[in-house]
């Protein structure tokens, strides 16, 4: 594994870990959460696939994550392919940076 990999997986891991003692939200959401944050993926199909996890269950915690939480932003969604295209929310952006700076 390449070093650029292996610093990049201990971040997200690192800001997962952040993420689950300080939101409301499961393992799932607060990966994909973290995920976005670092430019780790940019829509819901990329990290179903990349994680190995049903796209179902991803397009659920973005839901959770756009929704109630409004952490995350559809930026636009693929109607054939149902992948959802996702950015941070201005709030989802305050609580990753603060979490990445403690």
């Amino acid at each position: 594994m390449p070093p650029d990999d292996a610093a990049r997986i201990a971040d997200w891991t690192t800001l997962c870990v952040a993420l689950e003692n300080d939101v409301s939200c499961g393992p799932l959401a607060c990966g994909l959460l973290a995920a976005v944050a670092l430019g780790l993926s940019g829509d819901s199909r990329g990290f179903a696939r990349d994680f190995g996890i049903a796209h179902a269950l991803v397009l659920r915690e973005v839901n959770i994550l756009s929704g109630d939480l409004g952490l995350l932003t559809v930026t636009r969604n693929d109607e054939r392919t149902q992948r959802s295209f996702l950015a941070l929310s201005p709030a989802g952006k305050d609580l990753t940076d603060r979490l990445t700076r403690a």
